[in-house]
């Protein structure tokens, strides 16, 4: 695949900096609370960063078409305030200390003010969205369900070295696709996109969404604490088993021996999945979801804004350092 230099990414980044702009203001103002600690804890992982994907989807989806008005900018803040809901909850889930580089919510405040930091952020996405009105509110909340509907059908195969790769596929498609199908859907409905134009940007979304999924999966196996914001093996760890260990088990089935215990050896482990090759084919099959997303974009109009959506997917394969 070809790759992208850092140019190139600053290039994707900058045709919706001016957009991203307005969504953050609108994410900072929204997640203002009655009570300064509220506020604080509500804005703390918002304020710590991330790659605001979603919010980038919605605003590149939309100038495929027309631009990011406002109904687009609202939008995009109420995907990105649910997203950053699930990850206060998810770090409750997984028992997690560090977030995005920093102590998670839980760490710093305890369990139950980072559930319902989690519910708040919840509460005002749902309502930015019913403000937008029309098909927003139902989308982003069929988004949500499936996003929980993911999160359960994860926590039921904790530590099941036979879980089946369809299972982690249903999964992703739920937990990382939901919210992503929303974004380029949206983005593009909003900016006057035709129906099957918009479906067409959904499929876009949902695979991208498993694309990324797979290689954030590899990356937890072949980065860095610095480039993770994390430990690296914190799936292991938890007991989530994903694509590429699920492949390796496959093929070298005397290494569920080592797992099933949250303190794996994770050097072996690693060993294993490039030894098997489980590591290649799972970025591989990564590489064919990048594939099927820039196939979905085929009745998009060409222009900046689509070739910027094709650079971003290529750009899902080239971050994935090579684990040898």
């Amino acid at each position: 695949m070809e790759q992208l230099s850092r140019d190139e990414v600053a290039i994707v980044l900058d045709l919706v900096s001016d957009d991203l702009e307005r969504i953050e203001k609108i994410l900072t103002e929204s997640s203002a609370a009655g009570t300064p600690f509220l506020t604080e804890s509500a804005t703390y992982l918002a304020r710590a960063g991330g790659k605001r994907l979603r919010p980038a989807l919605v605003a590149l989806s939309a100038r495929v078409w027309s631009d990011c008005n406002p109904d687009a900018d609202a939008t995009a803040a109420a995907i990105e305030m649910t997203h950053l809901a699930t990850l206060y909850h998810d770090d409750v889930i997984d028992e997690s200390d560090v977030r995005r580089s920093v102590p998670s919510a839980n760490n710093k405040w305890g369990n139950t003010v980072a559930i319902l930091v989690g519910d708040f952020l919840f509460a005002r996405a749902s309502s930015i969205a019913a403000d937008v009105g029309g098909e927003v509110p139902r989308v982003l909340a069929d988004a949500i369900a499936r996003v929980v509907q993911g999160q359960v059908r994860e926590l039921e195969h904790l530590y099941d070295v036979r879980r089946p790769a369809a299972h982690y596929f249903a999964t992703v498609d739920d937990k990382t696709g939901a919210l992503l199908e929303a974004s380029s859907r949206l983005g593009a409905a909003l900016a006057g996109a035709a129906p099957k134009e918009a479906d067409d940007l959904r499929r876009f979304g949902g695979a991208f969404g498993t694309a990324f999924q797979i290689a954030d999966d590899l990356l937890d196996l072949s980065a860095t604490q610095d480039e993770l914001g994390k430990a690296p093996g914190t799936d292991l760890r938890d007991g989530v088993y994903t694509l590429p260990l699920l492949y390796a088990v496959e093929a070298e089935p005397s290494l569920a021996a080592a797992l099933g215990t949250p303190e794996p050896d994770i050097d072996l482990i690693r060993s294993a999945v490039v030894r098997t090759g489980a590591f290649d084919r799972a970025l591989a099959v990564a590489a064919d979801y990048v594939d099927q997303a820039l196939a979905a974009l085929g009745s998009a109009p060409h222009g900046i804004a689509r070739e910027s959506l094709e650079a971003l997917t290529r750009l899902i394969i080239d971050r994935v350092p090579v684990l040898e």
